[in-house]
């Protein structure tokens, strides 16, 4: 099971990006990492990477693999 980073930004959109590196083995260790102050700026710095500038970031969490694939596809878990 692999856990992955996922960013919810603050925008009219509400876009939202998916790191696909790194990833945990736990939801504990994903959680360790984003929370980890000297993980911080890296995890930005990627943001800014891909958008050419800093996004308002809501929320970012971890999530696993096979939920972000079924919210992906539209399945319903329920």
């Amino acid at each position: 099971m692999n856990w992955m980073i996922v960013v919810l930004f603050a925008t009219l959109q509400g876009d939202v990006y998916l790191f696909t590196e790194p990833t945990f083995e736990t939801r504990e260790q994903c959680i360790e990492y984003i929370s980890d102050k000297e993980q911080i700026p890296s995890i930005v710095q990627k943001l800014v990477w891909e958008y050419g500038r800093q996004m308002p970031i809501h929320a970012i969490n971890c999530l696993e693999e096979d939920v972000i694939k079924n919210i992906l596809n539209g399945v319903d878990e329920a």
